[in-house]
């Protein structure tokens, strides 16, 4: 499977008073890493609207485990990847690692890939993931 492998550093901006990461900044950093997961194998936004008639991968379920606090100053080693592929769904995975090894948090994001529907009054409806789209992921 692939991943994307990146790093975050945390900023001012990010903390607390108490100078921790006020955790909606990871679910931010989720999205993000999701999308360049995706951009890495040729499929940005653009490209899916384009290739897959899929104007983006809306959120059902999120969620984290936070495990060791991460702190003003702190460098993070992220990693992000599909781990399911559920027929209309499928899972991304994220785990943020201190630099000592210790995990930072585990995260994921529940997805459902979608196509235009001009019937339906959302303009959307669910499909099953394109085979198209999960072969770009295989090793």
């Amino acid at each position: 499977m692939k991943t994307y492998k990146g790093t975050f550093h945390v900023e001012w901006a990010h903390c607390d008073a108490a100078g921790i990461v006020f955790y909606p900044h990871f679910y931010t950093l989720f999205d993000q890493a999701t999308e360049r997961l995706f951009s890495a194998n040729g499929m940005s936004y653009p490209e899916l609207k384009r290739d897959f008639d899929a104007p983006g991968m809306p959120l059902l379920e999120t969620g984290a485990k936070y495990q060791n606090a991460s702190k003003l100053g702190d460098t993070l080693t992220l990693e992000t990847w599909v781990d399911e592929w559920a027929g209309k769904t499928f899972v991304v995975k994220h785990r943020l690692t201190h630099a000592d090894g210790r995990i930072a948090l585990e995260g994921f994001e529940r997805r459902v890939w979608i196509t235009h529907d001009p019937e339906r009054p959302a303009g959307f409806r669910a499909v099953e993931v394109p085979d198209a789209v999960k072969s770009r992921f295989a090793d």
